[in-house]
This record gives structure tokens, C-alpha cells and sequence, in this order.
């Protein structure tokens, strides 16, 4: 099980506090020979009082954008994910996924322990410009920018705790070349399976 340290800033996020952030390689393919991911994904995270900021980079191309509702099926197109746990003593995490136009797929999911499980899950109702997701497309990259506010946690969870759980995803159910990939390892090309999370640790300082 992969571990991530978060460390902590004070002020607006720059470039520079984004260089000095731990970088988590999504480089895992559970399907190797059926689905390789030739794609690389950079993941990032830092905090403050008030917020998880995350960071996401590919190099995928060509990118495949086409859901615009909030909610839609967002892993059909180029995707980007990241699935978190902020309590570990309740059985529900969140899932992230965005697409290169910034839409949203938000859910709250109960835990399971076996993929023959289905899936359990609330939606939050939030504005979703409270995540202040930003999605910059060069030629060189896709990049992915936005918050989590530990308000909106609480909102949703008895407590955070100093050390959560999480993964993260690269994934292309409809684009270009179908593909997946993960920072902690899985098993299967099942991304719901939080047994598999890795662990997120909020430095002190």
C-alpha cells in the first residue's frame, strides 16, 4: 500500500508551492495487455486550513471531451480521478472525476468489499464552484486544478482525520485508446474498491 505525504502551505497556490509537492505517479495498469495506458499522470496534493488543493497532469492526446452535465458519465471521455476517504472510521469516501471541460462527476459512496457488490451512493447538491475546478489544455499537457473544502467534508463526515485514505485515476472508457491506470495498485479495472486505497497523511507543518 503507497503512502502520500500532504504537506501544508500558507498563502495562494503558485507554481512554486505546486514544485514542492510530492509527486504521486499514476502508473499502475490492472489490465496491462488488454487496456495499456501509455499515457502519463501526475498527481499532487497540498493543504491549508481551509482546503485540499489537487493538482493533476497527463500527456494524453487526443483528448476526448464530450459530457457537459454535472454528474454525466465523465470516465467515458479523458479522465482524471481522484477517490477519497476522509474518515477512516466510516465506510463512505468521495469520488472526483473530471473531464477536459471541467465537468464533474461528485458522488458519496458506501464501501464494498467485493465488485459483485452495486454500488451504494448519494449525490451531493453543492455548487460546484466551491471546488474552483480550472482545466488548462496546452500542447504539451491536460491540467487539472481544484479544492476540496474541508467545510464541504464536514458536511458529509462525523470527523477528518489526520490520515485518510485515497487513490487516484487515469481512465478512457470511450476515448481514443480505451485505458486505465492507478496510483495505489488494484487488482481488477474496478475503481470503487477502497480496500485498495492508499494512505494520505496531512503533514504537521
Amino acid at each position: 500500500m503507497k503512502n502520500y505525504t500532504i504537506k501544508k502551505i500558507n498563502g495562494p497556490i503558485t507554481d512554486e508551492l505546486w514544485d514542492m509537492a510530492e509527486v504521486a505517479l499514476v502508473d499502475y495498469m490492472p489490465d496491462k495487455e488488454k487496456y495499456p495506458c501509455p499515457y502519463r499522470m501526475e498527481a499532487r496534493l497540498l493543504y491549508d486550513d481551509e482546503n485540499i488543493y489537487v493538482n493533476l497532469k497527463t500527456d494524453e492526446r487526443p483528448l476526448t471531451a464530450t459530457k457537459t452535465m454535472r454528474n454525466e458519465g465523465v470516465c467515458g471521455d479523458s479522465c482524471m480521478e481522484f477517490f477519497l476517504a476522509p474518515d477512516q472510521e466510516e465506510d463512505y469516501y468521495l469520488n472526483f472525476e473530471i473531464n477536459p471541460l471541467g465537468t464533474l462527476l461528485l458522488y458519496r459512496c458506501k464501501y464494498r468489499l467485493d465488485p459483485s457488490e452495486e454500488l451504494q451512493y448519494t449525490i451531493p447538491d453543492d455548487d460546484e464552484k466551491i471546488f474552483a475546478i480550472k482545466s488548462v489544455i496546452t500542447q504539451k499537457e491536460w491540467q487539472l486544478t481544484y479544492q476540496i473544502p474541508f467545510s464541504f467534508l464536514r458536511k458529509y463526515f462525523d470527523q477528518i482525520t489526520p490520515t485518510m485514505r485515497g487513490n487516484f485515476y487515469k481512465c478512457g472508457d470511450e476515448s481514443v485508446l480505451t485505458h486505465y491506470a492507478s496510483w495505489n495498485p488494484i487488482p481488477i479495472v474496478d475503481y470503487h474498491l477502497p480496500k485498495h486505497f492508499g494512505i494520505l497523511t496531512f503533514a504537521a507543518e
